[in-house]
């Protein structure tokens, strides 16, 4: 989210003004509890979103009154009502909302953030927001438990707490408001397979704002027009792996060739290097044929049985693009499992 914000808003071509959205505290059900961000800007144009409905709508023309000014608010929203007709939500929990201007410290700030959190995965922000006599938010960047260093003894176990189970937690200390946020990093999917289903996924996941990358060796469907947002790699087989990127268990993999035999060398290959999802586009009788044939050449079970085959959710899909998004949703709901 954060890294497409900010490309999203180096698009912008004449710079606005802008206001920074973001929710900063939450308790029961809410839209969402992932630290979302939004940017108003001037002209009316809305960057991103932190969860839509009326809490939404409130928010935008609260910031839109703040246009030009340098004061900040914290908005506190209650969404536990119980009447259909009334103003108050009915997810069931509250949430504060903090707006601000989005001045260039902290453009620079979240700039240098999301170059940063690649290399560390253990990255987090503390946000302190101070309420009296006036909201004031200091941000600070937090890479180790050594960083920390709170003078305040009790407010320094709790921070480290949070930072050595790598929670985003938010919580109230004498009177100030803290968020202690791990930026959450959406995985890369690597799309082995440049067809049809290949280009209605690579799609999709580039709206899901996941980073994409496809292979094939056919040059001529890796094109532009075809895979606007996605990186495009040319690939021969029998595969150079050595031309094919390290993955880990943050990388996710479709195998979605045009060879039966290209899907058997390429699970050869990406097994052994253990990506965190691998789904195969195939039928159930061609997955137990390619998996008795892996089991054969010593690849281990344990690896094989991971394999998502036949890939997607069942949804009785039928044309690419319900198969598009019963792939994605599988994906999703993968990686959301895991990270929360």
């Amino acid at each position: 989210m954060l890294s497409v914000l900010l490309k999203q808003w180096s698009e912008v071509r004449e710079k606005p003004g802008a206001v920074l959205c973001s929710i900063v505290a939450w308790k029961g059900s809410v839209p969402r509890k992932d630290y979302p961000l939004m940017l108003v800007l001037e002209d009316g144009n809305i960057l991103g979103t932190i969860g839509g409905g009326s809490m939404e709508l409130k928010v935008i023309h609260a910031a839109r009154e703040m246009i030009g000014t340098s004061a900040s608010r914290l908005l506190d929203f209650d969404m536990t009502g119980d009447d259909i007709a009334g103003d108050l939500g009915l997810c069931g929990g509250t949430l504060k909302v903090l707006i601000e201007p989005f001045t260039l410290y902290i453009e620079n700030f979240m700039t240098h953030l999301a170059s940063q959190k690649s290399s560390n995965k253990k990255l987090m922000v503390k946000l302190s927001i101070f309420q009296y006599p006036e909201i004031k938010v200091e941000r600070q960047l937090i890479s180790s438990r050594k960083m920390i260093g709170d003078p305040d003894p009790e407010l320094d176990q709790r921070i480290k707490t949070i930072f050595e189970n790598q929670q985003t937690k938010s919580f109230e200390y004498k009177g100030v408001h803290y968020l202690i946020w791990q930026p959450f990093s959406l995985p890369t999917l690597h799309i082995f397979g440049a067809g049809h289903v290949g280009q209605a996924v690579a799609k999709l996941a580039h709206f899901n704002e996941l980073e994409v990358k496809v292979y094939d060796d056919r040059d001529a469907l890796l094109t532009p027009e075809r895979f606007p947002y996605a990186q495009r790699i040319s690939i021969h087989f029998p595969i150079l792996w050595e031309d094919i990127p390290t993955l880990n268990n943050a990388d996710f993999v479709l195998i979605a060739s045009r060879e039966h035999k290209h899907d058997h060398e390429l699970l050869l290959g990406l097994l052994d290097s253990d990506p965190g999802y691998i789904g195969l586009v195939s039928s159930a009788r061609k997955w137990e044929l390619l998996s008795k044939s892996l089991l054969s050449n010593g690849v281990n079970p344990d690896a094989v049985s991971k394999v998502h085959a036949p890939v997607g959710l069942d949804i009785e899909a039928q044309t690419v693009p319900e198969i598009a998004i019963s792939i994605l949703s599988e994906i999703i709901s993968d990686y959301r499992r895991e990270d929360h």
